[in-house]
């Protein structure tokens, strides 16, 4: 069967018309109209460059964070970041875990570093356990790891992140990827922050997620260390964060109601979708956040719910390009109940269809 598109992320809605998109994992509540507000007043200011050092958005995450201003860098979505800080440093060796997001493999290999893969094991429910420790060997220059986990949606046992923070202190840059712990229940408890910044310990945040600000283009990452901070920022171009962005951004810090509703909405949404998916015979991993894994029964049928669904209007995401998963499994976003109900409406069209087959 034919695969309706081979891009490499969720969230590519240019191919298809596309009513509900559930292969991107934002805030289902979308952008709050004050940062929508924001984002259309600073056009008017765009007609200059903007702040390189983004020193608005700086004051108030450093006091958030309890940090020194240039141990905090801002990029065009962690992305942007994600591979900025591998060309400043340059690992040699890196481990990540599989399956895991796409781009910490894609640039580590773009300046031939080896990479080890660390397979989390699908009978656990893909839950990062301590054998992870095992690969942080002597040799290994850099960690990547992504909590809440992407596509598996696990948040990591804190206790574990703690072993694995003591055991990079030996020499290890463990970059820690945290866009999505915003939208997990209690997710702050099991941030980085909790714990000791280490030298080589790296954070990542982004809008992208919390305030459903994709096109907008927000990240940034705290440092353990100012020097290593400097080395990342001159890894990029020196105006990475637009006007709109950055007053996005500022007004996006003020929506602590609007993240806390989300994160209530999106556990309950979880909870109906994950009950009405496994009762449509589709096998469903346990999340802590805004999107689910699930698999089908076999290859074939994964991909003829994909085609099925974009014929609907419908986008999921395939799981084909992520190591450890393969054509099997698709990845769900939590979207408003209307739109979930839509999508289970639709998957049980597809279910109805294929048993008369």
């Amino acid at each position: 069967m034919r695969r309706t598109g081979q891009h490499l992320h969720g969230g590519y809605v240019y191919g298809s018309p596309v009513r509900y998109d559930f292969s991107a994992n934002l805030n289902p509540m979308g952008m709050p109209e004050s940062v929508i507000k924001a984002a259309k007043d600073a056009i008017d200011r765009s007609d200059r460059y903007p702040d390189p050092f983004c020193g608005a958005l700086n004051e108030r995450l450093k006091e958030k964070w309890k940090v020194r201003g240039d141990m905090i860098v801002f990029g065009n979505g962690a992305d942007d970041l994600i591979y900025r800080i591998v060309y400043a440093i340059k690992p040699k060796r890196a481990v990540i875990v599989a399956p895991t997001f796409t781009e910490y493999a894609a640039a580590l290999e773009n300046i031939d570093c080896e990479v080890i893969e660390h397979r989390l094991d699908e009978s656990r429910d893909f839950e990062l356990d301590e054998t992870i420790l095992e690969k942080l060997t002597d040799d290994v220059d850099m960690l990547f790891l992504c909590d809440p986990n992407n596509p598996t949606g696990r948040l990591a046992d804190p206790g574990l992140l703690k072993r694995i923070v003591k055991a990079c202190a030996r020499g290890i840059y463990l970059v820690l990827d945290e866009c999505f712990i915003e939208l997990a229940e209690n997710g702050e408890e099991h941030s980085l922050p909790a714990f000791d910044f280490d030298y080589g310990t790296i954070v990542l945040r982004a809008f992208t997620k919390t305030y459903a600000m994709a096109g907008l283009r927000l990240g940034y990452a705290v440092f353990g260390s100012k020097d290593i901070a400097h080395l990342v920022w001159l890894a990029g171009q020196h105006w990475s964060v637009s006007v709109p962005a950055q007053a996005a951004g500022l007004a996006a810090l003020d929506e602590e109601e609007y993240v806390e509703t989300a994160r209530k909405m999106i556990a309950r949404e979880r909870g109906f979708l994950t009950s009405e998916i496994s009762r449509l015979g589709f096998k469903v991993y346990p999340s802590d956040v805004n999107f689910i894994l699930c698999r089908a029964e076999t290859a074939d049928k994964a991909l003829r719910l994909e085609n099925e669904l974009i014929a609907e209007g419908i986008a999921i995401r395939n799981c084909w390009n992520f190591a450890g998963l393969g054509e099997r499994y698709f990845r769900l976003a939590v979207r408003p109940h209307e739109e979930n109900e839509a999508l289970i409406s639709a998957m049980e069209g597809c279910v109805e269809r294929w048993q008369k087959l």
